[in-house]
């Protein structure tokens, strides 16, 4: 959890601050990064590694944060699907 407020203002996810992989990816995938407690997104990223590898990092960047909640193309797609 302490990483959510640093993915919400654009950091990158680094291996110690996940807790749980879902389905299979491969090196420049776009996923989406979930809030454990709230199960809601809080990123889209890029992956840095597939799963089989990811699954096994235990330190550095897993993921490019690409866009994060309250960001300007966060916010917009958040005005248009409300409408």
């Amino acid at each position: 959890m302490g990483a959510i407020p640093h993915i919400c203002n654009g950091a990158d996810i680094m291996a110690p601050g996940i807790t749980n992989f879902e389905g299979d990816f491969d090196n420049g995938d776009i996923v989406v990064i979930i809030d454990k407690r709230h199960q809601k997104p809080v990123a889209i990223a890029l992956a840095l590694h597939n799963a089989e590898q990811a699954r096994k990092l235990k330190k550095g960047k897993v993921f490019r944060n690409v866009h994060y909640v309250g960001d300007k193309l966060w916010s917009a797609i958040r005005q248009i699907t409300q409408t």
